[in-house]
């Protein structure tokens, strides 16, 4: 699908409903608990994973006040705060309920789209070295899962803070989840590059990329991009969304590929007595 045609007969709102949903759909099938909420999804599991949740919710109209209190407290019960992904969509009692309960902004996030024709194959801008080799991890092989984790967490947490043996399963439970693919690159035979990319319907979604710090500036994170774009394609992806903090190298490689600016979101989150904030 050429861009004009993407720009003409889909409205932003439209891709942003789009990958909210495939997001949502997602955070419900691999989040160890989850409940739907306002539209959306709101996924949990141990406090301070990145699990903590919720997206997708108060496009379609407005969010109940007391429902938005019982998953407040079905977070907090757990010892974690809630944090809700909010898109530009969502209405303005949303904005205002969260408003009146504290919660204040944690991180802004810009969503990127570009079209997919699998007829036209994704090239990255700048070719990684000869030396460098793109692969799909294999779901059925618990060390290489865990040595694709080790390097995709790699890039979301902190300096000095170490992924623990509850991050490491739960990315297994997305390497082997049936509507997702993850992908690696290798040099000498280890990782170096990791990422993952799910499809739902129509859209793609891109995730979880990292580079390990002394392998970038190589073009690696564009293979990587350009994989799974050509992955997501094949399997009858249209539309492909991925999100970034504004002005990382992320964003740059991503518009360098042909990715525009869909929308921009925040991460809203209220701190507490005994609340687990999220790492990574």
């Amino acid at each position: 699908m050429p861009r004009q045609r993407v720009e003409q007969y889909l409205e932003l709102i439209e891709i942003a409903r789009m990958e909210e949903q495939r997001q949502a759909r997602g955070l419900a099938e691999v989040a160890p608990e989850s409940r739907p909420f306002a539209g959306g999804t709101a996924g949990r599991g141990e406090p301070g994973q990145w699990i903590n949740y919720v997206v997708g919710m108060g496009m379609a109209g407005p969010v109940d006040e007391g429902e938005l209190d019982d998953v407040i407290r079905w977070y907090e019960s757990k010892g974690t705060e809630a944090r809700f992904e909010v898109s530009p969509f969502v209405g303005d009692d949303l904005l205002g309920l969260l408003e009146r309960r504290g919660f204040g902004v944690r991180m802004f996030e810009n969503v990127f789209f570009r079209e997919l024709d699998r007829s036209e194959p994704v090239r990255p801008v700048h070719q990684a070295p000869s030396d460098v080799e793109i692969g799909i991890v294999n779901p059925s092989d618990d060390a290489e899962i865990r040595e694709y984790g080790a390097v995709a967490m790699s890039g979301f947490f902190p300096p000095g803070v170490e992924p623990t043996e509850v991050n490491y399963a739960q990315v297994a439970r997305g390497v082997k989840h049936p509507r997702s693919v993850s992908v690696v690159a290798r040099v000498g035979g280890r990782i170096v590059g990791a990422g993952a990319m799910a499809v739902n319907d129509e859209v793609a979604g891109l995730f979880a990329l990292s580079v390990l710090p002394a392998f970038r500036r190589r073009g690696i994170q564009q293979g990587l991009i350009a994989a799974r774009l050509n992955l997501a394609a094949e399997r009858g992806a249209r539309l492909a969304c991925i999100g970034s903090k504004p002005g990382i190298g992320t964003e740059r490689n991503v518009r360098r590929m042909g990715f525009a600016l869909a929308y921009a979101k925040i991460s809203m989150a209220k701190a507490g007595p005994g609340l687990a904030a999220i790492v990574g």
